[in-house]
């Protein structure tokens, strides 16, 4: 095998009983998950907790996996059913925003600092939007993933995420207009 291997070959490899392989998955989605897990929970202690249980769910349930080329809508889904979990443990009003983007650093310009408070401000504006809303808009508007890959990962139907995608662009720019 040259280069990097796909997900269906990874996820070919640990089945076969290359448990090192699984290190290609972690190396490939862990950033990803977790910068997705710290924007649903807004926290980075539980967001990392909740994509290391993950990871740990997806290589013990690795064969239950059916389609291995989407190997990344597959973790996401995992990883979103952590979040939910996490969530329903405690109320949305427990969101500590202590996770927030740091403050650039003094001796940058001003367009540096501006885009810090900017960046502090989407966050917080964020962790105000019910989770189902947050996961739609970080989902399509952070990670990238098309609305099947959505659907996919979340088990909700298409029109169902372009709503909640839509109710939260409307949410943020209510809240970005009364922090403004």
């Amino acid at each position: 095998m040259r280069g990097t291997p796909s997900d269906a070959e990874v996820v070919a490899l640990v089945l076969a009983g290359d448990t090192e392989a699984f290190g290609f998955v972690i190396r490939r989605y862990e950033a990803g998950l977790l910068r997705f897990a710290t924007r649903m929970l807004g926290s980075r202690d539980a967001a990392a907790d909740a994509v290391a249980e993950s990871f740990v769910r997806a290589y013990r349930h690795l064969a239950s996996c059916r389609e291995p080329a989407r190997l990344r809508t597959w973790l996401y889904r995992i990883v979103t059913n952590r979040c939910k979990s996490y969530l329903a443990r405690r109320s949305a009003a427990d969101v500590p925003l202590d996770d927030a983007p740091a403050v650039a650093d003094p001796l940058d310009n001003e367009a540096a600092l501006e885009r810090a408070d900017q960046l502090a401000l989407v966050e917080r504006a964020l962790a105000e939007l019910s989770p189902d809303k947050r996961e739609a808009f970080v989902l399509k508007h952070v990670e990238g993933l098309s609305y099947e890959e959505m659907a996919a990962a979340t088990g909700e139907r298409i029109p169902t995420l372009k709503m909640r995608v839509h109710r939260a662009r409307e949410a943020l720019l209510k809240v970005l207009e009364e922090y403004a």
